[in-house]
């Protein structure tokens, strides 16, 4: 368990970042659509130049496109929502929409809390250390925590600044159902008795947070009426790029943050069923007295936002970046991934269960229809229909390279050529990854993953 000494090298980030991404955000319903145009006309143009996987028909339709068009149907209503990623990048985001915003809330108290197991310690300080820089420190209502569930807590007392309380987990408390983090969660609900007007920023112990993310959630707390936000993460904070499949496995997160997780929240003002983070979410005192963390599920952030939405309390979306760290290796990526997924299938609810299990079946229909195109047999389709399925697969990369851009931009610094490295590599590794996720969906359907896996942030 190495703690660096050194505070300057402990301070020292790898990158240096910046929330310029937000100056593109502003305008990304035309930014977007019109990239998207430009990269659907150049794969256009390029596999009309080597080949496709469909061929035009002269005649029109036939069974085979018949056949097709009904199985490529269905792939795409399992995508759940189809273009998802799409529409969240090119409808209106408005970013700044609280700015010039009254305050409409009273604010009580505002809970930072990060949560640990104590094996990272490492992490753990240089997540605080984020911290010791906010202008929010002085804020009367903001207060500052890192729960502990371990009774180790010697390098933390001694590491950590005074205006930072350590909350340790007694051994002792049992609550009737919750254990691992979702118990640590509850105790820290039951210990502070939270009213309404009290606010927790939730976060991991890898999370680094800035200006911007605690002004946003300020914003949202006293200029909102939501009861629940989620906002979007970047895994650049340590670790950008040192693996490039764990790295490309992270760009398809924030290709969901800014598609699928975020569209229906900024659209219905709740997740599609209960997908969110576990990491900066903030959510309303009232919300977690509610709903409490009182849960055996070992996806426990999922299982909370399903029953507060359940229950008809409001989502909005957070626009600020907080930086995370890519798995540091397979294995970690692999126990990390079955532990959602046991988490998510061991739910009591028909409708979540088939759409974890829809999601794997449309990822492995993209992959196969092209496969079969390629070393099988092209089916004739007629041309709009080819087009159409030419502009999904462009859809798919957009959604893609844009995520992996918008990441990559806020890093200060880092060449273009770098940038453009990590966009063909994710483009290259996208099949592999979606093919690893779909082996832990199952591998986790014939054994669930034990126990709650926290994986090695060093």
């Amino acid at each position: 368990m190495a703690v660096v000494s050194d505070n300057k090298k402990a301070l020292s980030p790898q990158w240096r970042h910046s929330n310029r991404v937000y100056a593109i955000l502003e305008y990304n319903y035309i930014v977007f659509p019109i990239t998207l145009a430009l990269v659907f006309y150049s794969y256009r143009e390029s596999v009309n130049a080597i080949g496709y996987w469909v061929k035009v028909s002269d005649d029109g339709w036939n069974s085979s496109a018949i056949k097709h068009l009904v199985l490529y149907g269905a792939i795409l209503l399992l995508q759940m929502p189809p273009f998802g990623n799409t529409l969240g990048l090119c409808l209106p985001i408005r970013p700044n929409k609280y700015v010039n915003c009254p305050k409409i809330r009273r604010l009580g108290t505002l809970h930072v809390c990060l949560v640990t197991k104590g094996t990272n310690v490492q992490t753990v300080l240089n997540s605080t250390r984020c911290w010791d820089v906010l202008t929010q420190r002085s804020h009367p209502s903001v207060r500052f925590h890192v729960v502990l569930d371990s009774a180790d807590n010697e390098h933390f007392r001694r590491e950590l600044p005074s205006y930072i309380t350590i909350d340790e987990v007694p051994g002792a408390f049992s609550p009737k159902r919750a254990k691992f983090k979702a118990r640590a969660l509850e105790f820290f609900r039951q210990k502070y008795n939270f009213t309404k007007e009290d606010w927790i920023l939730h976060l991991d112990e890898e999370s680094e947070i800035d200006e911007r993310v605690m002004r946003t959630s300020l914003d949202f707390i006293e200029k909102g009426t939501a009861d629940y936000g989620m906002g979007t993460i970047y895994y650049t904070s340590t670790g950008h790029w040192d693996k490039a499949f764990t790295s490309a496995a992270e760009v398809m997160r924030v290709t969901e943050d800014y598609g699928r997780f975020q569209l229906p929240v900024r659209l219905f003002r709740r997740p599609f069923l209960g997908w969110v983070h576990g990491s900066w979410i903030l959510i309303n005192g009232a919300v977690e007295n509610k709903v409490t963390w009182d849960t055996e599920n070992v996806c426990e952030d999922y299982w909370f936002a399903y029953h507060a939405a359940a229950q008809g309390f409001k989502f909005d979306w957070l626009h600020a970046i907080v930086r995370e760290q890519p798995p540091c290796t397979f294995t970690d990526l692999w126990k990390q991934r079955r532990r959602w997924f046991t988490g998510i299938g061991s739910f009591d609810r028909f409708l979540v269960r088939a759409a974890l299990l829809a999601g794997a079946f449309g990822g492995i229909g993209s992959l196969i229809f092209p496969f079969i195109g390629v070393f099988g047999q092209r089916i004739a389709v007629p041309t709009w229909y080819r087009e159409f399925i030419m502009f999904n697969d462009a859809a798919g990369i957009h959604a893609i390279v844009s995520a992996c851009l918008l990441q990559d931009f806020s890093v200060i610094g880092l060449p273009w050529t770098s940038m453009l490295y990590h966009v063909v590599t994710t483009l290259l590794l996208w099949p592999v990854v979606h093919i690893v996720h779909i082996m832990a969906l199952f591998s986790t359907m014939m054994s669930p993953a034990k126990g709650f896996a926290v994986i090695n942030k060093t």
